[in-house]
This record gives C-alpha cells, structure tokens and sequence, in this order.
C-alpha cells in the first residue's frame, strides 16, 4: 500500500493555536481579504476568520474540504478544491484585489508555491508563510550572507522580507524532522525592465550553480571581465555576494 495521502501531498498539519494566531495577528487589518493555501484542518483558519471578513482557502487534499465547511459554513469562509500551483488565480482572485495571503505551507513544494505568488503584486499585499526554516533563511538572505542565491534574489525583485520566529516539531502533527520559521513578504511592483530582469536572474541561475567560483570562471564565456567591471563588479567576486542591481547592470550589458 502506498504512504497516507496527506504524507503523499507533504502536509504537517499545524496544531499550536498559539502559534495559529501570532502567524493571524501579522497580518495588516487591510485589506480584509485572506486567501489562505493548505488550511488542512483548520486551526489557522480560526483565528483568520476571526480578524478578517472573507477568507478564500485553497485544499489540494479533497478529504479535506467538507469537514472545513462543516465546522467553519456561515463564517465568511469559501472553501476551494485546488492546487495553489496551478491554479488560475485570476477568475478567483482579480475582481475583488488586493488580497492577503497567509499559509503553512507545504514543505515539498512550499519554494515553488512562494515563487509563484511573488510577483503577483497585482493580487497580493503581504503574505504572511511558513516554511522550512532552512528555505526561510534562502528567502531573506542578504549578498555575502549564508543562503544567498537564486530565491533571495527573485524576493528582492518583488518584496520585502524578514524573518519572524520558528516553530519547532511540536506545533504539527505528524511531527516533522525539521523546524519551520514563519516569514512575512511585503509584495511591491518590480522597478525593472522585465525583459532584462529575466536576463539577470538567468545569468545569476547559471553562475550561482559555482558558487565558489568567481564570476570571470562562473559565468558564461561570452561575458567577459570587461563586461563585468563594466557593471560595477569585480571578476574576483563569487556569485553569492552580488546584489540584484549588479546582476540587473550586467544582463544590461550583455
């Protein structure tokens, strides 16, 4: 037989109330409209209908969704069967924007789900997550520090960010080997060309592959040292301490 399905679907489903409504208090009080994704079994929805007037949770996990309308129909809560990484968001989200968005989100693809999210500024405000609390640290990382890369990066270009507090094992069942930390993203529009911003998160993708390297021997041949110092940076650098004004000012001239 195969693993339970909510092993299947990677959920940990959060049972600290406590923890539920410090992750609902960091949400700002507009605009009142919360999409929560994985609600699982309720108990951040709680404390989130209890702030906010409408909440939209998405539940990949079918299982999931009738019980959550039992105990939570008339509250001003619209419950979804849907995969928060494919799902149109727009016909959902668009006629009533800007939203909030606040989750425990799924470790397995918590990163992909953050990803997608980030540049919808159109449609979110703050997102107020939970993630492993490794991935939180790539998130808010800083050029030179621990984690910086790809995905610190692409939350630079779209957000700002910071790191509130962990929850450790206890706060899930099934309990996971790992501690979480909970982050809180202000969404803003991107100052940059799209175009070229595509150009330097691909160049940074490529070089951030060799880390240790420097970027004359980790980036592609065609840029050369000229290019580089050309940008503001130097040869002898390694891709991690490069900020996204240097990898936007390089892609500008190459």
């Amino acid at each position: 037989m195969g693993r339970p399905k909510r092993r299947r679907l990677g959920q940990n489903f959060l049972v600290d109330e406590t923890i539920a409504e410090k992750i609902a208090a960091v949400l700002a009080a507009e605009p009142p409209r919360v999409v929560e994704i994985g609600p699982g079994h309720g108990a951040l929805t709680m404390p989130l209908l209890d702030r906010f007037e409408r909440v939209l949770a998405l539940e990949l996990d079918d299982e999931l969704v009738s019980p959550l309308v039992q105990r939570f129909g008339g509250r001003g809560l619209e419950v979804r069967q849907a995969d928060a990484l494919s799902e149109d968001l727009d016909p959902l989200l668009a006629a009533d924007s800007p939203w909030q968005v606040a989750s425990n989100l799924p470790y397995s693809v918590g990163t992909a789900i953050l990803r997608r999210l980030l540049r919808r500024n159109d449609l979110f405000t703050r997102m107020v997550v939970m993630l492993q609390r490794e991935v939180a640290h790539r998130v808010v990382a800083e050029p030179g520090g621990k984690g910086h890369g790809l995905l610190a990066l692409e939350r630079a270009a779209w957000a700002d960010a910071r790191l509130l507090f962990d929850v450790g094992p206890r706060a899930f069942r099934p309990r996971p080997k790992v501690v979480s930390s909970v982050v809180v993203l202000d969404l803003k529009p991107c100052d940059h060309d799209p175009e070229i911003l595509d150009q330097a998160l691909k160049l940074a993708s490529q070089a951030l592959t060799l880390p240790r390297k420097m970027l004359r021997n980790a980036l592609p041949s065609e840029i050369e040292n000229s290019m580089v110092e050309a940008a503001g940076l130097e040869p002898t650098q390694r891709p991690g301490t490069v900020p996204l004004d240097g990898w936007i000012r390089l892609a500008e001239r190459s």
